[in-house]
């Protein structure tokens, strides 16, 4: 009986915080018992990680998330997001007080240790060893346990005060005083901002990174959490300190930089990753003469840092209504892991969260990174729907040699979707500008997958400036049905289904708000 009560409570609970009639119940995930993850037992480590999906999902099965883009369809982006939500955050916490005594007594005992508990997949981690396994199995509502890895220890060197403050809004963008750099021609990112007014105002680009230099080219379009101060406490009641403009949810603090130096006319280059990555997402003029950089000039980011624990990055995401998140890393050899992940950026995607990682950087075989077909995009790249996947092209179009290439093979416990087309279009990845913190920019500097995926970051904040309630699903249809093919003649392996164009992908979204409003008369 309390099933059939939580599940009419969380229908009735998305239904009223927009007055619309969204499919929302919970789902079951199928099969009886607890299902555990072979690395779980098969592993030879004291202790390690483990992850435990409760039951009760909103997302139950492999294909349930192809079904709920059909019936959450007429859902505007932002409601919906509102609603999905407070689902998850409430399916969590009913899970949890079911599972509460039998959690406490194993944290009583010592058997699971460092416990937390996520709302983006249903589930919680925790450390344990062999001895605990059964133990866990035995928690009401659990139906999957999964092998994160081993308890790491991190040893980072920590940078004080290097964060300079910035609480004055940018001057408006004008696209007639600077000159863009060669890829915002080459994306036609420039005519969107002339043609459709679209510099993706009012979109916040949330980059998962290692390590953030703030320098002027990005200090101005840096997000600002205003329910929060830097005093060294949790003001907005989140449990985090000083989360300003992003977290670094390994060292639980609110400064971005982990390594490097205060000046930023000193810092190695190879710490720059972040500060690129928003440079090109979002990033203002650098150089002499002033060259733009960021595709979406009017948009915003924030910066997050997580290991092990990146589902509360994607958690702080979705609480700051995140409308991208920019993923420039792989993660391989997961094994059934890899199921996690994915539950996790589908229920973010459902969020309204569009995903966006490079292809990678595992094609050529002479490198020592070499990896196979299918394993050349490992996770977050080759989750199929919720990702969007960006190849990379050199400037005359070729595709770049280190750039991973597709299929990619889903066949887990709890997916079974076989061989899935991926990338699912291209960017440019190889000889960019590099920008520096000082303002000095070292043209053909910079190569790597990493900066093909804000490319389409960019692009798409591009698209939301203009229509903020697309869908992830049909932004991704929208770029792949204006994409330029560059390669063989139809979808490849290589550049999916060509290079990504951003004016005529913004062309769609306005054609498609004035159809609407014919509609509506």
């Amino acid at each position: 009986m309390r099933y059939i009560i939580v599940v009419y409570t969380l229908l009735f609970f998305a239904h009223a915080s927009t007055g619309t009639a969204h499919e929302l119940t919970l789902e079951t995930i199928p099969g009886h018992g607890c299902w555990v993850d072979p690395r779980v037992n098969k592993n030879r480590l004291e202790s390690f990680r483990v992850t435990a999906w409760f039951e009760q999902q909103l997302l139950g099965d492999g294909l349930a998330y192809q079904r709920r883009m059909a019936s959450l369809h007429d859902a505007g982006r932002q409601a919906l997001r509102i609603d999905v939500r407070n689902v998850l955050k409430e399916a969590n916490q009913l899970a949890v007080e079911k599972a509460g005594p039998a959690l406490k007594a194993l944290k009583a005992s010592d058997v699971i240790q460092d416990v937390t508990y996520h709302w983006i997949v249903n589930s919680f981690t925790c450390t344990t060893d062999k001895n605990g396994v059964e133990a866990i199995q035995q928690i009401p509502g659990v139906r999957c346990l999964f092998f994160v890895g081993p308890v790491r220890k991190r040893d980072i060197l920590v940078v004080e005060n290097v964060q300079p403050e910035h609480e004055h809004e940018p001057v408006p963008f004008q696209s007639d005083d600077v000159t863009p750099a060669w890829y915002i021609k080459a994306l036609r990112a420039d005519k969107a901002w002339s043609t459709y007014n679209a510099t993706g105002e009012g979109v916040l680009n949330v980059i998962h990174d290692g390590n953030f230099v703030v320098s002027p080219t990005i200090l101005s379009t840096r997000y600002r959490n205003h329910s929060e101060q830097a005093n060294g406490r949790d003001d907005d009641a989140n449990g985090l300190i000083d989360d300003l403009h992003g977290f670094d949810f390994d060292r639980q603090t609110g400064d971005l930089l982990r390594r490097g130096s205060d000046d930023i006319n000193t810092i190695d280059k190879k710490l720059l990753h972040g500060h690129q990555c928003a440079a090109i997402i979002c990033g203002r003029t650098a150089g002499t003469p002033a060259r733009q950089f960021g595709i979406a000039p009017d948009a915003r980011w924030a910066g997050v840092l997580a290991g092990q624990c990146f589902e509360e990055a994607l958690e702080w995401a979705i609480d700051h209504d995140a409308d991208t998140y920019s993923m420039s890393f792989s993660r391989a050899n997961l094994g059934e892991y890899r199921s996690h992940w994915r539950k996790a950026c589908e229920h973010a995607s459902l969020c309204g969260v569009h995903l966006v990682s490079g292809a990678g950087n595992y094609a050529m075989e002479e490198s020592p990174q070499y990896k196979p077909v299918p394993l050349q995009m490992p996770i977050p790249q080759d989750i199929p729907f919720a990702v969007f996947a960006a190849a990379g092209v050199q400037r005359d179009l070729s595709r770049t040699p280190f750039s991973s290439q597709g299929p990619v093979e889903w066949k887990t416990h709890h997916y079974q979707d076989g061989k899935v087309k991926k990338p699912e279009v291209a960017a440019f990845n190889s000889r960019l500008p590099s920008i520096q913190p000082n303002g000095r920019v070292f043209n053909q500097a910079a190569s790597g997958n990493s900066f093909a995926g804000p490319m389409l970051c960019g692009t798409i904040a591009l698209m939301l400036s203009v229509d903020p309630d697309l869908h992830p699903w049909e932004t991704r249809q929208i770029l792949i049905d204006t994409a330029r093919d560059v390669a063989d003649e139809g979808y490849d392996y290589q550049t999916g289904h060509g290079l990504i164009d951003a004016e005529k992908a913004v062309a769609v979204v306005v054609q498609r708000l004035k159809s609407r409003a014919v509609d509506v008369e």
